[in-house]
């Protein structure tokens, strides 16, 4: 896959299917002939979203805005310590990021310098450079298009109809600018309001009032045209999701999840695919629907997910396993398996633990005839008691303490004795009238001023616990 991503130096491919008249054409795609096979209508398509992803990258680049936001939301991404594999950044990423932050600072720097409008220009062209070597993503795109276009509303600005030369080009325009009143924007607007830009900071991030408007048009154009092309090489290319989708049909996905998982893997071959590679768009697009396909069976064949990139590693583990009982005739220990492949024992105990296979606690066998038992069957069976109870029982304790200790100590021992309050057993008043040298009667007697005193003193408190 890395010759798949990397520039070569290849010849660039099907530059005669395209025309200097078809590039100069508002129309994105020429119509379709019955001539062009179907991959040179993919390279051709795969030319046509490159070029207008391009312009729009270069439309974006006139905004500083874009450069703080990229370094706003990577850099953050670079400063987390516990990233996952997926979302750590490639050290090519990360020195872009160092050159545009440092075009951009001297483009900040430059600023209040009025007098100085050359330095201040190449630092700006310096920064669009920067910004236009970026890897933007799809996601960014989109976001940074909303941002801008949200801006030129929450400034107050309007455009006007005879500023376009075509009336379809005014009707992009608004109808790009009506849909940031729906669902989902008011993060926008909070947004906004949390950064309090004064009125030099708006003019500097999305420029003047007068220059803002040229601009956005373009930035809403080429999103206009680039989105049209992604859409029509995505939409010539849905067969082939369909024939893929239906290799991988009796899994643990229905058919229809298999084609939706399909064309995402679709979409991010459409946004990676380089034409000038010379490589069929039908053989690039199949790895990244395979891949996606294969994926989400991954991941719906479990019941804790386990992220992709430790699959090939627990795969690697138990083939390792299986080679060294095969050889000693006997289990590994986690050290000797850890020693062969090469990892170390925690990340071996690791993976181990997080390979298990989840059973569930009670049997669903339809069989009613086979006794058949589920790990429920083997497990001690424990009663808890609710936190109420357990809340008033303690309570309910503190307050009979309380109460003994109001009463002397014959008349706490003796009531202590009979109701077995402290101690294991109940004594009968016989028994402590034993062990005090005292009358049953006597003891009889004790208890009842014992148990009055208390009632007079506790007894509606005790009541409540009836």
């Amino acid at each position: 896959m890395r010759l798949l991503t990397e520039h070569m130096s290849v010849p660039e491919v099907n530059v005669a299917v395209v025309s200097n008249k078809h590039l100069n054409n508002k129309k994105t795609v020429p119509a379709n002939k019955e001539t062009d096979s179907s991959e040179n209508r993919n390279l051709q398509l795969a030319r046509f979203v490159e070029e207008k992803k391009e312009a729009l990258i270069h439309a974006l680049s006139h905004f500083p805005v874009t450069a703080l936001w990229l370094l706003n939301k990577y850099e953050q991404a670079c400063d987390k310590a516990d990233n996952d594999e997926e979302s750590v950044l490639s050290p090519e990423l990360i020195e872009l990021l160092k050159n545009i932050k440092k075009h951009y600072q001297a483009v900040v720097h430059d600023k209040p310098l009025a007098g100085n409008g050359t330095a201040e220009t190449r630092a700006k062209q310096r920064l669009r450079a920067g910004i236009k070597e970026f890897p933007f993503a799809f996601e960014d795109l989109t976001k940074l298009v909303d941002i801008i276009a949200y801006a030129f509303k929450f400034r107050g600005l309007t455009y006007k109809q005879g500023f376009f030369p075509e009336k379809k080009d005014y009707e992009v325009v608004s109808k790009r600018l009506s849909r940031l009143s729906g669902k989902g924007k008011p993060s926008l607007a909070e947004q906004f309001k949390a950064m309090d830009l004064y009125q030099s900071e708006e003019r500097f991030l999305f420029l003047a009032p007068d220059e803002t408007g040229r601009q956005l048009a373009e930035v809403i154009l080429a999103e206009h045209d680039w989105l049209n092309c992604r859409q029509m090489l995505a939409t010539s290319n849905s067969k082939l999701v369909l024939f893929i989708a239906n290799q991988y049909k009796g899994n643990f996905l229905d058919f229809d999840d298999l084609v939706q998982e399909g064309h995402t893997g679709l979409l991010k071959a459409v946004d990676r695919f380089k034409y000038r590679l010379g490589f069929q768009f039908s053989t690039y697009a199949g790895y990244w629907i395979r891949q996606a396909i294969s994926r989400s069976l991954s991941r719906s064949e479990r019941v804790v997910r386990i992220p992709c990139g430790q699959i090939a590693t627990i795969n690697r583990v138990y083939k390792a396993k299986d080679e060294l009982t095969n050889k000693t005739g006997r289990e590994p220990s986690d050290q000797e398996l850890a020693d062969y492949v090469k990892l170390s024992p925690d990340e071996v105990n690791t993976i181990l633990a997080i390979s298990q296979t989840a059973v569930p606690l009670e049997s669903f066998d339809e069989d009613e005839d086979d006794q058949t038992f589920a790990p429920i069957d083997f497990l001690e069976q424990k009663v808890f008691a609710h936190s109420y109870a357990r809340i008033a029982e303690s309570q309910l304790q503190n307050l009979i303490s309380s109460a003994v200790k109001t009463l002397n100590a014959r008349e706490a021992k003796i009531l202590c004795a009979h109701f077995g309050i402290g101690k294991d057993h109940q004594m009968t008043l016989q028994e402590i009238g034993a062990e005090l040298n005292l009358t049953r009667e006597r003891v009889r007697q004790i208890q009842v001023v014992a148990l009055s005193k208390i009632k007079l003193r506790y007894g509606e408190e005790l009541a409540s616990f009836l």
